[in-house]
């Protein structure tokens, strides 16, 4: 048989720990430097996940920063929007091809900006039917970020 030797009820122990100074729990491994630090990161292009690889941290320890620190979650927002640009402009530097310059592979910047971005470039097809007593209605909404590509191309050809 064996003996258990009980030192106080669950309750009093959970009680003494929060009555003490030690923090339970992991230290956080946020410093503020971080804030510069990821904007930086998104200007060159990181995503969130490639920001979090180089902090040493899992991608989702960057949103449970955010919602602790007010400026962190605004240097994610602004670094988002700078790798946003930064992709931007390197499928403008390379939609035209020059002799021994880098060539742009359309299909797969396309997929990129589709993963990176999938708001404003994924390809989305939108039906929506309704009936009842009417007769059917059906509205189609689609776009591409090849089609965006194509406006930018015609549009440097255009000022030429």
């Amino acid at each position: 048989m064996y003996e258990i030797e009980l030192y106080g009820t669950i309750p009093a122990i959970a009680k003494e720990k929060r009555m003490s100074d030690k923090k339970i729990g992991r230290p956080t491994k946020y410093d503020p430097k971080y804030d510069e630090l990821v904007v930086e990161l998104g200007a060159q292009g990181m995503s969130k996940e490639q920001i979090a690889r180089d902090f040493g941290v899992a991608w989702n320890t960057l949103d449970c920063w955010a919602e602790k620190h007010e400026e962190f979650k605004m240097a994610l927002r602004t670094a988002k929007s700078l790798e946003l640009a930064y992709w931007e402009d390197l499928g403008i530097r390379n939609v035209l091809e020059t002799p021994g310059g880098q060539r742009l592979n359309g299909a797969v910047y396309n997929k990129i900006m589709a993963a990176r971005f999938p708001a404003k470039y994924s390809e989305r097809n939108k039906v929506e039917l309704s009936g009842g007593e009417n007769p059917i209605q059906v509205q189609s909404t689609h776009t591409l970020g090849q089609e965006i590509l194509s406006e930018v191309l015609a549009s440097i050809q255009a000022s030429r």
